[in-house]
């Protein structure tokens, strides 16, 4: 009987220390599940932000994945309308090979003639000329 405040004494027996056995581990399991709570709002803190972090990075992802899909059509469709401009210009460059009409060009636009020919203008065509 060690302790003694005022007229109360602690009494040594079995079940007195196994009373203050179980408090220690009581204190110290109290301690250990506060670290481990303190560890596990971390871990799950750290988790977070990087969820966070990637969901931000998959967002811009498909954003740029969208303008470079319109920017993809966009691309097609001027191809396109060139490729058309290419066919029309491609007629055009193998008329202009063709010597025929060559010559029928040149005299309709320019009114030449070759020597000895008299070139007559019709008045609904003078019209079309003036443009």
């Amino acid at each position: 009987m060690t302790n003694s405040k005022g007229k109360i004494r602690k009494l040594e027996n079995e079940f007195t220390k196994k009373r203050e056995i179980e408090i220690m581990k009581n204190k110290i399991s109290v301690k250990l599940s506060a670290k481990r709570k303190r560890r596990a709002m971390f871990i799950v803190g750290l988790f977070m932000l990087c969820v966070c972090v990637f969901g931000v990075q998959i967002i811009r992802a498909k954003s740029n994945l969208a303008q470079i899909n319109d920017q993809i059509v966009k691309q097609k469709a001027d191809l396109k309308t060139e490729k058309a401009t290419n066919k029309k210009l491609s007629v055009k460059v193998k008329q202009l090979n063709n010597r025929s009409y060559v010559e029928k060009l040149i005299r309709e636009r320019y009114y030449y003639t070759k020597p000895g020919e008299t070139v007559y203008s019709f008045p609904d065509k003078a019209i079309d000329d003036l443009d």
